[in-house]
């Protein structure tokens, strides 16, 4: 018989929650009703004080370890296991629109119902489970459509880790199917998702001890994740698994956001950095260049072949510019370029590949964006010949056409 459980998600709102029971048993024991794993509200304007938030993290502490125990019912599990838990919320969005993991848990469940055993590669022994709290909302005028989500990947392990819908009943992610995607004006939206983890990716995840999570954009229209249509992108974050991958994401946090860092490439090691705080002005642009940093990266096995070619080992130089726009002239800061002259000969271009993109392809008058910019030496080279040299950056604007509107030396910053 299916049970009723009532949460308090986020001081949010009170959710009822369906434990559920077998599969394959029979509704029609019992006339129960139906609860779903999420809750919609309308927002209400009000701030929250620092004594609410940890109020907020107890309560969502509390919740997750409730849906822990109808997980538990649900796979009949003979041991449910917490192998890492964290409560820090993670965005991606703005006042308007935006997504938010509220705090997740990752779960080791043992001797399961063999009704999953097709989930967890043909055996019912052990699997994991990474539980989400998760809150979507439209604090705007319009409605918006919420673009897919919810799954990860994890260094070494080859597929990607989805959400597993028989793992909760009514989820979040079935409750947003249900309304199309869409978020109404000033609608919340506020649930669990429970993502089915493998015994090979479980490994995996002990080895790396973090996974990269994606977390949904938002969009103008149904079914429809074109550039055009897009109100925030979808971007992915690194999250913890093990309190090793704690500490590493703890590291990369001092580095710039190059792929590098944010896709869990490898592992870096600082070797130089500099505060630059130097501005150099093009028309109505101010461009910055906040800092430089020299790293010697090792790429994980994931990586390994992309970077061959540098027999000795890899040293990379990352450049962060804020790149301010006073002019009419709407700017793409995500496609900024840069040639960085070493000494008096050799010159290279930035490496595309290793930079992310931050949404900032529009970026109109009195707005401004962030860009690293990444250039890749072979180490032996570096420490050779290049470790003593000037370095010299010549930055690349271009508009929202690719057109490259400056020329070369416009814009140019002393490294060194």
């Amino acid at each position: 018989m299916k049970r009723k459980i009532v949460l308090p998600l986020m001081a949010i709102a009170l959710l009822g929650i369906s434990g559920c029971e077998d599969k394959k048993e029979s509704d029609s024991k019992t006339d129960v009703t139906k609860s779903s794993i999420s809750s919609t509200k309308q927002q209400e304007d009000a701030e929250t004080s620092s004594s609410e938030i940890e109020e907020q993290k107890t309560d969502n502490k509390t919740d997750l370890d409730t849906v822990q125990k109808v997980l538990k019912e649900q796979t009949k599990a003979e041991k449910l296991t917490k192998l890492f838990e964290k409560d820090d919320v993670i965005t991606n969005g703005d006042n308007n629109v935006n997504f938010t993991i509220n705090g997740y848990q990752y779960l080791k469940i043992e001797n399961f119902s063999r009704d999953f055993a097709v989930s967890y590669g043909d055996q019912n022994k052990e699997g994991g489970v990474l539980l989400v709290s998760a809150t979507f909302k439209n604090n705007s005028d319009t409605k918006v459509y919420v673009g897919p989500g919810f799954s990860m990947s994890v260094v070494g392990y080859d597929s990607a880790i989805g959400r597993d819908e028989d793992l909760l009943e009514n989820d979040l992610v079935g409750e947003l199917l249900d309304k199309k995607n869409e978020l109404k004006p000033n609608e919340e939206l506020s649930g669990y998702v429970a993502l089915g983890v493998k015994p090979a990716a479980m490994e995996k995840i002990t080895e790396s001890g973090t996974a990269e999570f994606e977390l949904p954009g938002f969009y103008s229209k149904p079914d429809s994740f074109s550039k055009a249509d897009t109100i925030v992108e979808p971007k992915k974050e690194s999250i913890a698994l093990t309190n090793e991958g704690e500490s590493s994401n703890t590291e990369a946090s001092q580095f710039y956001e190059d792929k590098i860092t944010t896709e869990n490439m490898g592992t870096k090691t600082m070797i130089d950095e500099k505060k630059l705080e130097k501005v150099e002005n093009f028309e109505n642009v101010a461009i910055t260049a906040e800092g430089s940093q020299i790293t010697s990266f090792e790429p994980n096995e994931e990586q390994a072949s992309r970077f061959s070619k540098f027999e000795s080992g890899v040293i990379l130089i990352t450049v962060k510019l804020n790149i301010r726009n006073d002019g009419d002239t709407p700017l793409n800061v995500d496609s900024t370029s840069a040639t960085l002259k070493i000494g008096d000969s050799v010159k290279m271009m930035s490496e595309n590949m290793l930079q992310t993109k931050n949404g900032a392809d529009e970026v109109g008058k009195g707005e401004e964006a962030t860009k690293c910019l990444v250039f890749a030496l072979d180490k032996e080279s570096y420490e050779k010949l290049y470790k003593d040299q000037d370095l010299l950056l010549d930055v690349n604007l271009y508009d929202t056409n690719f057109k490259r509107i400056t020329k070369i030396g416009n814009i140019l910053f002393e490294l060194t």
